[in-house]
Formats: C-alpha cells, sequence, structure tokens
C-alpha cells in the first residue's frame, strides 16, 4: 500500500483477499502480520508497537485499530500554513512571559536592595 491510498479501502481489498482464501485456512498470527506488513512505511511506529505486544491481535481487532490509527492521523492533518502561525504565536507567548518573569524577578531585586540599603 501506497501512503496515498486510502487506508480504508486498503483494509477491505485485504480482508476481500482473506474471504477468497478462507478454504486455505490460514492461521489469524499469519493474517494479523500479513496485514501489518502491507501497511505503509510511515505506520512502522504502529506496527512496532503492535508487534511488540505479548500477544498479536485478531485480524478483525487489528482491522479496527488500523482504521482508528488513519482516522487520529487524518483529523491531525493541519495545513502548514496554520502551524507556522502557531508556532509563532507559541514563541512570541514564551518570550512575553520570559519578559515579564525577567522583569518581576528584576523588580524583587531592586526592592530587596532598597530594604537593605533603609536598613543600613
Amino acid at each position: 500500500m501506497t501512503d496515498s491510498k486510502n487506508m480504508n479501502e486498503h483494509i477491505n481489498e485485504f480482508f476481500m483477499l482473506v474471504d477468497k482464501l478462507k478454504e486455505m485456512e490460514i492461521a489469524n498470527d499469519l493474517l494479523t502480520i500479513l496485514l501489518l506488513y502491507s501497511i505503509p512505511e510511515s505506520y512502522e511506529n504502529f506496527r512496532i508497537a503492535i508487534e511488540s505486544r505479548d500477544e498479536l491481535p485478531s485480524p478483525e481487532t487489528l482491522k479496527i485499530k488500523l482504521i482508528e490509527e488513519a482516522n487520529a492521523r487524518k483529523n491531525k492533518e493541519i495545513p502548514p500554513f496554520h502551524d507556522s502561525q502557531r508556532a509563532l504565536y507559541t514563541e512570541k507567548k514564551k518570550y512575553e512571559r520570559y519578559r515579564q518573569t525577567e522583569s518581576r524577578q528584576r523588580k524583587k531585586k531592586q526592592k530587596q536592595q532598597s530594604q537593605i540599603q533603609v536598613k543600613m
């Protein structure tokens, strides 16, 4: 499967082929592994997480998890224009907080110094 191909389409095609091969009685673990290795390279972290479990999920469970993962990735996609605006806003916000904190610390230090001078 390529990255541009829809995950739902891919899963439907995969399970259509599984249905055609049902008479061969392929083990569920093998079907799960075949499905995991048929997804794009960009899902490598997902694949590793599934493989590292003590037990592999059933093909049906994996199907649901893949659809959820694809939907989460789709919802997470934000155009680069918006990302850069948010990054600039965040950077500015952090800088303003730093300046406010720095200003407060300076005032506090000056106040302490003036109190020390008054005591002398």
